[in-house]
């Protein structure tokens, strides 16, 4: 039997993996004062989410990778705002010029490619191609990385 499960990761600024369960990530995103990470106090940190491909619930590859950063305020708290401000800009990056473009005459509108560049520069990262391999190896469990 197949299926579909999501993995999440963050990598340090020497370049360590530390995958986070799917409760730390939504303790996270409740950015509570009880569920703060120190170490990324005041830093955007970068962050991968591996979708993986289950045969009899063994994650056997890697079939999506998306890297994006995960911003902490000052006490260490994942910062929910910029998070949802991330996403909108990914989704308006995303749209087709139809849905976007109201006509009219001499206006060009522009949203959709100022919304690509800002999505390619700084709210996804692309990883050189070890550490690349190396995410996407710990997401099916043949690479060794901690937990968070």
């Amino acid at each position: 039997m197949s299926s579909v499960s999501v993995r999440f990761f963050i990598i340090t600024d020497d370049s360590e993996i530390l995958r986070v369960s799917i409760n730390k990530l939504d303790r996270l995103l409740k950015s509570t004062d009880e569920e703060k990470i120190e170490k990324f106090a005041g830093k955007r940190v970068r962050a991968a989410e591996i979708s993986v491909r289950l045969e009899n619930r063994k994650p056997i590859e890697a079939i999506r990778a998306i890297y994006h950063y995960f911003h902490f305020n000052e006490k260490g708290i994942l910062d929910k705002d910029r998070l949802r401000n991330d996403g909108n800009i990914v989704s308006i990056a995303g749209i087709s010029p139809m849905f976007t473009q109201k006509a009219q005459d001499n206006i060009i509108n522009a949203q959709q490619e100022f919304a690509k560049r800002q999505r390619d520069h700084a709210v996804w990262w692309e990883p050189n191609m070890q550490l690349e391999r190396n995410l996407l190896d710990a997401a099916i469990d043949e690479f060794k990385c901690k937990r968070l």
